[in-house]
């Protein structure tokens, strides 16, 4: 009986800790479906508007991805915006962590982008109707030739086109091997390659996880662009995901701890006497 006790006791703490989860995600839910739901609506008027150009639901969809970190308490730490200045004719590629990427992206590259993903995604939660318009989807369940449909958009579209090349989100919180066929594609278009470094993401939501962690440090980090047309497509590809790689490594630890709130709101407060 004794022996037993300890088993009991471990037994209903990790029940305790299974029902705070489940009650922090129901919580979560209804408050982002909340304010999802109120910005949804202004961008469906948008849409009437400026269905075309896009330019009002690219500014909605940055003001909610800021508010969605806002709710979450995340501080988010923005680096390299001197590499986007006069850019011209290139595509982001990034590592890909979790879903908390689209968000960070949305919220804070300095520019607008056009994501390059699966059709499935048009099924995630608040950003499923965004990609619907904006995104240039492949459905592979239709065996479309993904490299026609990247090399096409490249040539079409007004935004940068944005690629996860490891193609899904980390399992673990470690990069996987970059598949190349799509950036391969962009380089030969002649397009630079501008790298970004999400970091922190998979702390606050990882790919098991059935809930988002609040007060989480996120990082996004740009770096210099990279031009196949200067080291050839091939080892421009091959550059691009050592730099990301070992970028992510030297400085995973300084993100997906606690927030720095203070020095958001220092930040904020700065912005405001500028302003």
């Amino acid at each position: 009986m004794v022996e037993t006790r300890p088993c009991l006791r471990e037994t209903m703490d990790a029940l305790g800790m299974r029902l705070v989860d489940e009650l922090t995600r129901v919580w979560q839910y209804i408050r982002l479906l909340i304010l999802i739901s109120w910005f949804h609506l202004f961008k469906l008027m948008g849409n009437v508007i400026d269905r075309r150009e896009g330019v009002i639901e690219q500014h909605i969809a940055k003001l909610m991805s800021r508010r969605i970190l806002e709710v979450l308490r995340a501080s988010v730490h923005v680096e390299g915006e001197e590499h986007m200045r006069n850019l011209e004719d290139y595509a982001v590629v990034a590592n890909h962590l979790s879903y908390l990427d689209w968000v960070v992206v949305l919220a804070h590259m300095p520019k607008p982008v056009c994501f390059i993903a699966k059709r499935i995604v048009v099924l995630m939660p608040v950003f499923g109707s965004y990609m619907r318009n904006r995104g240039v989807l492949i459905d592979r369940r239709k065996h479309q030739n993904a490299r026609a449909i990247i090399r096409n958009a490249s040539r079409a579209t007004e935004h940068p086109l944005m690629i996860f090349p490891e193609g899904t989100r980390s399992p673990d919180g470690k990069l996987q091997k970059f598949k190349r066929a799509g950036i391969r594609t962009l380089a030969d278009e002649g397009l630079k390659l501008l790298p970004v470094v999400l970091l922190g993401t998979f702390e606050a939501l990882g790919r098991d996880d059935r809930a988002i962690r609040y007060r989480k440090h996120l990082g996004l980090i740009i770096l210099p662009p990279i031009d196949p047309a200067e080291l050839g497509s091939a080892e421009a590809c091959r550059e691009l995901e050592r730099v990301i790689h070992e970028t992510y490594e030297l400085r995973r630890h300084e993100f997906g701890g606690p927030a720095q709130l203070e020095r958001l709101h220092s930040r904020r407060r700065r912005l405001r006497t500028m302003g």
